[in-house]
């Protein structure tokens, strides 16, 4: 009897252990699990540098610009592509973001996604960090410039010319609104960095205020980061708008420059230690 409690025992011991250690390795894993890769994030090296911004700022009283000297004080890493639909969906699929991409009829996985919010960005950024063990994050508005126009100026020469070829572009069209299109064919620039000025407008870290002076001070990524800092986020693209961070959509075309926002995207930054 006495050898048949201690087997008993044994057993309890043993399934004990064996429970145990399936608790500590699933906590473990959940707290560290190795890094993956995002199929098809194409990543490009950026160096520090000096150029000029040129912002539009939109005025009642008709086009107003602001220019100032910018420093890209660290090198950084840019996605070559907006991301993907099969991207997002990716992030959907594996619970980092809260809903399926919104696909218009013609649209396919290889097309940028387009109708999220900058609150959806921040949940994709948050998950692709975790995912890949690296810093991601939106770009800024001056990184965005930098990189838009290859380290050169960018200047109201290049906004006008932009404005007008959107202009002519909406014209074309039946629709009012332009389609996407697969990512890389809306044009690259010197650095190899495809569709930044393309049909889709990209969200950045930037706040918009209503004021010149707070728009004009200097704030960090952290800041930025917050949600609660500005109502307005500064997207870009062949014109330069300012839309309410929780918008995933504007078609009225009130929120920016007076042209109708038929897209809204994002491409990412990665941090890189200098």
């Amino acid at each position: 009897m006495r050898s048949i409690i201690v087997l008993i025992v044994l057993i309890v011991v043993a399934f004990g252990a064996i429970a145990l250690v399936v608790f500590n390795w699933t906590m473990i894993s959940n707290i560290w699990s190795p890094p993956r890769e995002l199929p098809g994030l194409e990543m490009i090296d950026v160096a520090p540098g000096n150029y000029n911004l040129t912002i539009l700022i939109p005025s009642s009283l008709g086009r107003k610009y602001h220019s100032k000297t910018v420093r890209i004080d660290q090198p950084f890493e840019i996605s070559r592509h907006e991301i993907t639909i099969d991207q997002w969906n990716t992030c959907f699929e594996d619970g980092g973001c809260s809903h399926k991409a919104i696909k218009r009829r013609y649209q396919k996985g290889d097309h940028p996604v387009t109708r999220v919010s900058w609150i959806d960005t921040q949940m994709f950024t948050t998950w692709l960090s975790k995912e890949t063990h690296a810093s991601y994050r939106l770009p800024t508005e001056e990184e965005w410039g930098y990189v838009a126009f290859s380290g050169k100026d960018f200047t109201k020469g290049v906004i006008e010319d932009l404005i007008t070829k959107r202009q002519m572009a909406q014209s074309t069209p039946v629709s009012r609104f332009r389609k996407t299109r697969k990512v890389g064919t809306s044009g690259k620039n010197d650095w190899s960095i495809y569709d930044m000025t393309g049909p889709v407008w990209e969200w950045t870290m930037t706040c918009f205020f209503s004021s010149d002076e707070e728009n004009l001070k200097p704030r960090s990524i952290s800041q930025l980061k917050d949600p609660n800092l500005c109502a307005n986020r500064v997207v870009q693209g062949d014109e330069r708008a300012h839309v309410p961070f929780f918008v995933d959509e504007v078609f009225s075309g009130g929120c920016g420059t007076g042209a109708p926002v038929d897209n809204l995207g994002f491409r990412v930054v990665k941090e890189v230690s200098s």
